[in-house]
């Protein structure tokens, strides 16, 4: 067995908060009550200990009005927040003289403040105390809990935010396309029950990516209504120039590096965009919208990066794509002259050319917004 030698160096007090800061961990608030007032402190050091009995710890820094109040009542309650409930976790991480002022709560059954709109509650009764440097911490018996459905808040290198599994993020995703396809110039109200039944995931799931987009400012939230905020034009050009800057990226390492296979490929897939247009107009907008994602998304694949594809996808662009198209229908020559150019480009080895078009397909958008203002009056 290799010893190993302990020095009295070790990590600064900033140097061990700024590699812990780099632990994710939900938030709680810690709460009890003492001669008739309810006390309570931001928590993120909370752990399982036992499940028999069920148990559990947390701490809390001994100089904390909430920590001494529960060495002298031996009680308190774990509160997990929600993914939406930042400002509950700023204002019990502060030194606020009432820190319940505006805040609902139910009694436990121990009396301690149970903070409503948690998605799990845990009450306690204190077994042990134990110091530990500058914190206390209480080993206790859990004598009652209680769970809604919710994500929960998250912290992370000293800010708030949300945790998210792979089926939230298949949600989220879902969602935000159906969003983004049902944006007009107009403020639109969502359900959150019908978006759950037209995309077949939880109802849950939906609300809770509704209330992630409001971050994003697709959505607006009053209360417990949502509506689809009209998209501004700069937000979408912001994406094609996230796109332009992937595909620039990926053509100038493959331009001239791509087998024939590879080419041949590129080319079926242009041709497969021309099936959806007669006559200069869309015949089949969705079915564009997927031939032509699927010719963007391979040649980024291309550079042989999965997570740059992935990057690529994520930004949802075909959803995006769906406003553009639905405002006019006088831009199919130009988008498919500009794919038989990159083709042409890829297949002469030609990666001017190719870099040229690409920066001149990313200014479409632009360019049909502007026919659509024109064609609208909006403009002289």
């Amino acid at each position: 067995m290799t010893e190993v030698e302990i020095t009295a160096d070790g990590p600064s007090k900033g140097e061990f908060r700024d590699v812990m800061g780099r632990f994710a961990s939900g938030v709680t608030v810690i709460t009890t009550t003492l001669d008739g007032e309810d006390l309570g402190a931001a928590a993120s050091a909370v752990s399982s200990l036992s499940d028999e009995p069920p148990s559990l710890l947390i701490c809390l820094n001994v100089t904390s009005t909430t920590a001494q109040a529960i060495v002298k009542t031996g009680t308190f309650a774990v509160n997990v927040l929600a993914e939406d409930s930042a400002p509950i976790a700023q204002r019990f991480a502060s030194k606020a003289p009432d820190k319940f002022q505006t805040i609902a709560v139910e009694r436990g059954q121990t009396g301690v403040p149970l903070i409503a709109g948690c998605i799990a509650h845990f009450e306690c009764v204190v077994d042990e105390t134990v110091r530990g440097g500058t914190h206390l911490v209480f080993l206790a018996r859990v004598v009652r809990v209680s769970s809604k459905p919710g994500n929960p808040l998250a912290y992370f290198r000293g800010s708030f935010g949300r945790m998210e599994t792979a089926p939230d993020a298949a949600a989220l995703h879902a969602v935000r396309d159906y969003v983004v396809g049902a944006v007009t110039d107009e403020a639109q109200p969502l359900d959150a029950e019908a978006i759950a039944a037209e995309l077949d995931i939880e109802v849950g799931r939906a609300y809770q990516s509704l209330v992630a987009l409001t971050t994003e400012g697709l959505v607006r939230r009053t209360g417990a209504t949502f509506q689809v905020e009209p998209v501004p034009d700069q937000v979408i050009f912001d994406y094609y120039a996230a796109k332009l800057a992937i595909e620039i990226g990926a053509a100038a390492q493959t331009v001239g590096a791509v087998g024939p296979d590879q080419l041949a490929e590129l080319r079926a897939l242009l041709e497969a965009t021309l099936e959806y247009s007669v006559d200069g107009q869309f015949s089949d907008p969705e079915g564009w919208i997927r031939a032509n994602n699927a010719f963007h998304e391979y040649l980024v694949g291309l550079a042989g990066s999965v997570i740059l594809t992935e990057t690529y996808k994520g930004l949802r662009l075909p959803a995006m794509e769906q406003r553009a198209i639905r405002e006019s229908t006088r831009a199919t020559a130009a988008l498919h002259d500009d794919h038989r150019a990159i083709v042409e480009g890829y297949e002469k080895g030609d990666v001017a050319l190719v870099l040229r078009t690409l920066t001149a397909h990313a200014k479409r958008p632009q360019e049909t917004r502007a026919e659509a203002a024109a064609a609208a009056g909006l403009v002289s």
